[in-house]
């Protein structure tokens, strides 16, 4: 029973929010499988029937940040960044 009131408490909330998706609980599903790293973002749009243009600019607009780099992964990129940067002045 328990079960039965958290999944309505969780559809009311979902209902209640203002989200540019037709089907809110399939994104909500599919931004936790995104967000936990279970999926890649050209999967999560795919299961939403979105391009991924378009399913960058719905993360946008529910103000979800989210990259595609680690932390290691954004420290190297930005290395790099300094180091073309540099030697181009």
């Amino acid at each position: 029973m328990g079960v039965v009131l958290v999944s309505l408490g969780l559809r009311e909330v979902i209902e209640r929010e203002r989200v540019p998706y037709p089907d809110k609980e399939r994104l909500f599903m599919v931004l936790g499988l995104l967000l936990s790293g279970r999926i890649s973002m050209g999967k999560a749009a795919e299961l939403l029937g979105l391009r991924i243009d378009d399913f960058w600019l719905l993360l946008y607009k529910l103000g979800v940040k989210y990259s595609i780099l680690d932390e290691e992964e954004v420290e190297e990129e930005l290395n790099e960044y300094e180091k073309v940067f540099k030697s181009s002045t």
